[in-house]
């Protein structure tokens, strides 16, 4: 019988996240050129290791999530997370669960390029959500 001790699991784990990361990476690399290309690989690589903590905090785990997090935090700024607006939004007591508010966040983003009076509530609202407060 193959016995698989947990110090092996957590170097596996490792090894596994650090190929996400690269996957990461490379996507970044391609759809946002304009925002890493001056960056090399290895602050690149510690930048999307960081991320994936924050994301990790925010209860974000799936690596789609984390990806799109990544995005985020290379198009709003690494500190977007941290405005007063965002951290109620993704309050883990209020529903919908945070990949949700992930997707219905990237979202928002979209549809505000084509309608600037657009605002987040309509869009949770069009998910089929209840906006806390409203």
């Amino acid at each position: 019988m193959l016995t698989i001790t947990k110090g092996q699991m957590i170097r596996a784990d490792a090894k596994a996240r650090i190929h996400f990361h690269r996957r990461v990476r490379d996507h970044v690399r391609e759809k946002m050129p304009e925002a890493v290309n001056t960056t090399p690989n290895t602050q690149l690589l510690a930048y999307i290791g960081e991320q994936d903590k924050i994301a990790a905090a925010h209860g974000i785990q799936t690596e789609r999530g984390v990806t799109k997090w990544v995005c985020l935090s290379l198009d709003l700024g690494t500190d977007f997370y941290q405005k007063e607006s965002i951290k109620d939004y993704f309050n883990p007591e209020t529903p919908p669960d945070a990949e949700t508010k992930l997707n219905i966040f990237v979202e928002f983003l979209n549809e505000k390029q084509n309608d600037p009076g657009l605002t987040i509530d309509t869009v949770i609202k069009k998910q089929g959500y209840h906006v806390v407060g409203g």
